[in-house]
């Protein structure tokens, strides 16, 4: 028997039926989903305590909420998703003895949205560009 754990929100459910369906369609196992378990502390410990066999993570939240690395070695390993990967993959094998299996193929990054002409006439192409707008608008 195959316990895949859920957080509890949409994307979360959706994934973990998505494994299910896969490892049900593909294999002789059997599988129970245990869902909306709580947030990443709840399914972390669940899945260390040996509750459940796996559930869907997010390699920065592993990295910001479970490792909570110094924030220049944040700094340094979020250049980009692949170093991100390799760094939450070899810390949490050295610090956990856990396995961190190869990204499934989105990025689960933030985006906003503005009115183009609002953006044209603020000048922000970015949420680096938005930070420093209200950094400038509130310093005196």
């Amino acid at each position: 028997m195959i316990r895949i754990g859920s957080k509890i929100f949409t994307e979360q459910y959706i994934l973990c039926e998505m494994y299910r369906l896969l490892i049900e369609g593909n294999t002789d196992l059997a599988v129970s989903s245990k869902t909306g378990l709580g947030g990443t502390k709840i399914c972390f410990d669940a899945l260390r305590n040996d509750q459940i066999d796996f559930y869907p993570e997010y390699t920065g939240t592993g990295l910001l909420v479970i490792l909570q690395p110094a924030e220049e070695v944040s700094a340094r390993v979020m250049r980009d998703k692949d170093s991100t990967y390799a760094f939450v993959k070899q810390q949490f094998e050295a610090e956990y003895q856990l396995e961190w299996l190869p990204p499934v193929g989105f990025n689960n990054a933030y985006a906003l949205m503005m009115r183009k002409n609002m953006a044209a006439q603020l000048q922000l192409n970015s949420i680096s560009d938005l930070t420093h707008y209200l950094t400038k608008k509130r310093t005196p």
